[in-house]
């Protein structure tokens, strides 16, 4: 019996020991992170974003993901370079969310001290080799052929002027193609970014182009009303392998409800982006 006492006495003063040689013995920098932002450059589009994660690491370390706004731990200490990863949801899905990967990591060097916070507020950049074959804002045109767009002091605009798509009984469903054809490189990942706002569901398609001919028609999702601007990320890159087109015409249709006399949507920001 004295033995057992022994040897958890023992143990005890082990895990007491490693408690003590840990770094900072135990005692945690912090890194709060309030607000992040975008700067796209000229050529790519907006620099409206929904970066709702961050993956952060030091030097090798995985410090680990966490939601905005950030108050993270880390057992490190002296000066070290911080690197952030910008995290959105995919697809629009709350339950899943991965790194973005056309946003270029954030790099910065901190001087970190056990007991006290480090303020940061990082700005992401789009990757420089990132290709934008179509960016739409609807400021000075309408891509999709035949839709109408808001005026300057619309209130529903969330920056300047928007897509603007109305049906009702007269018009029960409306469809807008581009009214270009989109060339996308095979074998790269590809995005739809944009931002919207519905009082009804609104679905996007993509139609591959062969000799100039619709060779394939693929729906791409089913897009939730949102009474607020909502920004989204959608990953068509397998959509994109599968069609293997020579180029592509994307398009946004609206079907009115059948107990509802009229809906509206608006879209603003549109890209694809290929990584």
């Amino acid at each position: 019996m004295r033995s057992h006492w022994i040897s958890l006495f023992i143990i005890f003063l082990l895990i007491l020991s490693a408690c003590a040689d840990g770094p900072n013995d135990g005692i945690p920098a912090y890194i709060q992170i309030d607000s992040v932002s975008v700067n796209a450059k000229a050529g790519q589009g907006s620099s409206s974003h929904a970066i709702n994660t961050l993956w952060i690491e030091s030097e090798g370390e995985n410090i680990g993901p966490f939601e905005m706004p950030v108050l993270a731990p880390a057992l490190v200490s002296g000066n070290r370079e911080l690197i952030l990863n910008a995290g959105v949801f995919v697809r629009g899905d709350f339950f899943n969310r991965e790194i973005y990967p056309a946003y270029q990591p954030y790099k910065v060097n901190l001087d970190f001290v056990p007991g006290q916070t480090q303020l940061v507020n990082p700005t992401f950049e789009y990757y420089d080799e990132t290709a934008f074959p179509l960016i739409e804002d609807f400021e000075s045109g309408n891509a999709f052929g035949g839709l109408d767009r808001t005026d300057v002091n619309d209130p529903n605009n969330i920056e300047g002027k928007a897509l603007w798509i109305f049906v009702d009984e007269a018009t029960p469903l409306v469809k807008g193609v581009t009214s270009s054809p989109v060339s996308i490189p095979p074998l790269r990942r590809v995005y739809i970014e944009m931002d919207y706002k519905a009082d009804t569901d609104f679905a996007i398609g993509i139609e591959g182009l062969q000799n100039g001919s619709i060779s394939q028609d693929g729906y791409i999702d089913r897009f939730f009303a949102s009474e607020d601007w909502t920004k989204i990320y959608y990953e068509i890159s397998g959509i994109i392998n599968a069609i293997d087109a020579d180029n592509y015409n994307f398009y946004i249709e609206v079907l009115k409800l059948s107990n509802v006399p009229e809906s509206n949507v608006y879209i603003d920001n549109f890209k694809i982006v290929v990584i």
